[in-house]
């Protein structure tokens, strides 16, 4: 049984939660990573691959070429969720990387709107 430190344990528990949720097998999507990064965050490839997964510019862009497609709601949700991850680790807030979401025409109402969604759903 392999051995794994404290940040590979967090990486592991958090692929096998959103594998699990999406509907990918957590022991598939953890050999890949491990093969990729040893299941390290900040691992980086000679050709510029970076994260857990040694995502390239060549896979984000596919990703966003599937998008398009609207027939997988799988990616749209995964990549929709990631960025909104993004915009919260960015802005700090939830009210401003909402706004950061949002065209920035509509943040007066976009941000109250989602708000009170957020109230409603909790």
């Amino acid at each position: 049984m392999m051995r794994l430190d404290k940040k590979q344990l967090e990486t592991r528990d958090k692929i096998t939660q959103i594998a699990s949720a999406i509907g990918l097998d957590p022991a598939w999507a953890l050999a890949i990573a491990m093969t990729e990064s040893s299941l390290g965050k900040s691992q980086r490839s000679p050709t510029g691959c970076k994260g857990v997964f040694q995502m390239s510019s060549i896979a984000m862009k596919d990703l966003l070429q599937e998008m398009e497609k609207s027939d997988d709601d799988i990616i749209d949700i995964t990549c929709g969720l990631a960025f909104l991850h993004l915009l919260l680790k960015r802005y700090k807030t939830i009210e401003k990387a909402t706004a950061r979401f949002c065209d920035p025409k509509d943040v007066k109402f976009y941000v109250p709107r989602v708000l009170k969604f957020m109230e409603e759903f909790k």
